[in-house]
């Protein structure tokens, strides 16, 4: 019965948007960016392959887009989860530009990386998730209104108005370290393991990071892999301190500075890039502003100025500040 309600809500669903074109035109569009990275394996084509890299982009932008819903959206009772609503923000997603490109290693593996711009109005999936949560529920009680962020009163370096992210969170204890990882370092490798916390913790590496440099070092994979593995340090407040690290070298907005935290040269997880993004304390109105001025300075356009805040990550509001300020 479950399963003939989703279908049913799902068919519901789609007339409703079908009767929202009005409303559609007048939405307000976030740009968001998403990179996707494909290794081909020996049975796929290349055309297999840049296909998934595009679809590891578009799933970036759409957890992108969830995360902002789910940050100012309030459902009890799991009646829609996280994963859910990331699914459910996909289908929201207007794709504008699309950049694929490839290369080969030394071992002759071809890598694929996709870089995709889309738009998508996280205030209109807010709608369609109550609507949603809802129609899926009929027999508990209503879902409470859902929090959409308006009334909620900004932090105090920031000054852009209806920001999209949670409050900034205390930083959490140092996790512990993992023992069964520490246990299985052989002992004469117990001095680097202490080394290689205190080199994480002074460059702000991500456990990815970490595992590069002790393979760098001339460590083995297999200890390498250990020390990371058994290294305490806390992960989070690396992010963190690598992402005021970029702010205090250039100009960036949240998801900018979320989408860098991620690539592969830095290596930090969604959660932990998540963390650092919604734990940062920035002018952000600033930043677009001097993103603008350095276009400016290259002989850029207002409008082509606007377009280029849009798809680095700032916001419409944040762009528009920029654009007047210039």
């Amino acid at each position: 019965m479950k399963s003939c309600n989703r279908i049913l809500c799902q068919i519901l669903l789609s007339a409703s948007l079908m009767t929202l074109s009005p409303q559609l035109a007048g939405a307000q569009m976030e740009t968001f960016t998403g990179i996707g990275e494909y290794t081909v394996s020996d049975n796929e084509t290349l055309q297999q392959g840049e296909d998934n890299a595009v679809k590891e982009a578009l799933r970036a932008i759409s957890e992108q887009v969830g995360v902002m819903v789910s940050s100012n959206t309030t459902i009890e009772n799991a009646v829609v989860t996280q994963d859910e609503i990331v699914t459910f923000s996909s289908s929201f997603v207007k794709v504008l530009n699309k950049q694929v490109e490839r290369h080969m290693d030394k071992d002759g593996d071809i890598h694929i990386r996709a870089q995709v711009t889309g738009n998508a109005d996280p205030d209109l999936v807010i709608n369609e998730l109550r609507q949603l949560s809802r129609a899926t529920a009929p027999n508990r009680q209503a879902a409470p209104p859902i929090n959409t962020g308006a009334n909620t009163t900004p932090p105090p370096v920031t000054a852009i108005p209806n920001t999209s992210f949670p409050s900034p969170q205390v930083i959490s204890p140092a996790p512990a370290r993992g023992q069964t990882s520490a246990k299985k370092i052989p002992p004469e490798y117990q001095g680097a393991l202490q080394q290689a916390e205190a080199h994480a913790a002074a460059n702000n590496l991500s456990k990815k990071g970490l595992f590069r440099f002790m393979l760098n070092n001339g460590y083995p994979r297999k200890i390498a892999t250990l020390l990371s593995e058994g290294a305490d340090v806390d992960w989070k407040a690396n992010a963190l301190n690598r992402a005021n690290d970029y702010l205090s070298q250039g100009y960036y907005s949240r998801n900018g500075i979320y989408l860098q935290l991620m690539t592969p040269n830095e290596g930090f997880t969604r959660e932990e890039a998540f963390y650092a993004m919604t734990n940062l304390s920035a002018d952000w109105n600033g930043q677009a502003l001097g993103k603008a001025r350095q276009y400016q300075e290259n002989g850029m356009s207002r409008d082509k100025i606007r377009q280029r805040l849009l798809i680095e990550g700032f916001s419409t509001a944040e762009a528009q500040y920029a654009i007047a300020a210039i």
